[in-house]
């Protein structure tokens, strides 16, 4: 059986996605310890959403009109990084930004110095450093890699 959704879907297929997205997301939160809030349901939201590492400033503000303060969205993103629902990225400037990594696959990303765009790159091959460091006995290793170029439009542009 095929079943075809329309280019628009409606808005009773809308109210039905959102409702078993956040069923999704308070089985994550209970199966990590967390208890289930509106604040973390949607900031759950707003990083599944996003295609690329938020600040918290940006997550604030997509979700500022359910009321929510900064310290709420700096609270969540805490208990995140404890319960590892979120990473933190350094992209070498004023602000951390988050991704969410439960559902996603590792990867890294490349920066543009010049307009700030990101991309993700999906390669990875740190493996063997990774087994290196295992043979020393470290263990629950984690590593970041981010790169900064001028991407391609920025190196058309004049300067």
């Amino acid at each position: 059986m095929q079943i075809f959704l329309e280019e628009k879907p409606n808005e009773d297929f809308i109210i039905m996605s959102k409702v078993i997205e956040e069923k999704d997301f308070a089985d994550i939160l209970k199966e990590k310890k967390l208890r289930v809030t509106l604040p973390r349901i949607e900031i759950l939201r707003v990083l599944k959403s996003s295609s690329k590492p938020v600040t918290v400033f940006e997550i604030h503000s997509m979700v500022n009109d359910q009321g929510f303060d900064l310290a709420t969205v700096y609270r969540t993103i805490n208990s995140f990084l404890e319960k590892r629902l979120v990473t933190d990225i350094d992209f070498k400037d004023d602000y951390k930004r988050y991704e969410l990594i439960i559902d996603r696959h590792h990867h890294h990303h490349i920066v543009c110095r010049k307009c700030g765009k990101v991309e993700n790159v999906d390669i990875c091959l740190t493996d063997k450093m990774e087994q290196e460091v295992e043979k020393k006995g470290y263990r629950d290793i984690t590593h970041s890699l981010e790169f900064f170029g001028v991407c391609e439009l920025c190196s058309l542009a004049k300067n």
